[in-house]
């Protein structure tokens, strides 16, 4: 069976891997030109990495379990960090005291 997919983030993209498990042939669809939706790193003019909304990895034991199935498991770096919260009446930034996030690679 044909399955549409709206979206190439997380979500849509674990959707179309499981899906294709299942023997179904999923057509995703993006608006972005790039995959991954809401998780995303960049680098800006000075070299330094952003990363947005990546912090919940460690957090999720299925998407640990997806990393396995998909073996990109040692293709992660694991690091400490820091959450910046933009808040305009009450700026600063709080340490992360027992999470992780993901520092993404080039997964090809």
């Amino acid at each position: 069976m044909r399955v549409a997919i709206a979206g190439a983030g997380l979500a849509g993209l674990s959707c179309a891997k499981y899906l294709t498990d299942l023997g179904h042939t999923p057509i995703v669809l993006e608006r972005q030109d790039v995959l991954g939706g809401k998780v995303a790193a960049w680098k800006d003019a000075d070299g330094d990495w952003y990363e947005l909304d990546c912090i919940s990895f460690g957090a999720y034991p299925n998407m640990l379990q997806l990393f396995k199935e998909l073996d990109i498991e040692d293709r992660l770096q694991w690091k400490e960090h820091s959450m910046i919260f933009n808040q305009p009446d009450n700026p600063g930034t709080y340490p992360a005291s027992t999470s992780q996030t993901c520092q993404r690679q080039q997964m090809v």
